[in-house]
C-alpha cells in the first residue's frame, strides 16, 4: 500500500501558514444560508430600496412641483440638485453594476486571507531588512 499525499488547497494553505506565524486565522464557512436567512436577507433589502427610492421620488416631486409653480427661476434652481442627484445615483449604480459584473462579490471572504498573506509578506521583508542581505 502506498501512502498518496493530497496537496492543500490554497485556502488550507494559507489558514496553515498564518496559524504557524502567531496569525489567528478564521476558517472559511462552506455552508450557505438557510431559506429563512436567504428571505429575510431579501425581505429586508427590497424593504430598504422601496424606501429609499419612495423618498428620493417624493423630493424629486417636491422639486418638480416648486419648479413648475414659482417660475423659470425656481426652474434653475431647482435642475442643479436634481442633475447632482441623478449623476451621483448613475455614478453609484455604474460602480455596483461593474462590481458585479467583475466579480467583486463571488469570494468576499478572499480579501480577509490576501491581507493577512500581505502582512505576513511585510513582517519577512522587515526581518531579512534589519537581520541584512
Amino acid at each position: 500500500m502506498s501512502s498518496t499525499k493530497t496537496n492543500p488547497t490554497a485556502n488550507e494553505e494559507k489558514r496553515r501558514r498564518g496559524s504557524r506565524h502567531g496569525l489567528q486565522v478564521v476558517p472559511e464557512i462552506d455552508q450557505e444560508p438557510s431559506p429563512r436567512a436567504r428571505w429575510f436577507l431579501w425581505a429586508f433589502s427590497v424593504t430598504l430600496v422601496l424606501v429609499a427610492g419612495s423618498a428620493f421620488f417624493m423630493k424629486l416631486f417636491e422639486f418638480f412641483n416648486i419648479a413648475t409653480t414659482d417660475g423659470s427661476d425656481a426652474l434653475a434652481s431647482f435642475l442643479i440638485p436634481v442633475l447632482n442627484y441623478l449623476l451621483v445615483a448613475a455614478g453609484f449604480f455604474c460602480l455596483f453594476f461593474w462590481a458585479y459584473l467583475s466579480g467583486q462579490f463571488r469570494d468576499i471572504e478572499a480579501a480577509k486571507y490576501r491581507m493577512l498573506e500581505l502582512h505576513w509578506e511585510i513582517e519577512q521583508q522587515e526581518e531579512q531588512q534589519q537581520n541584512g542581505p
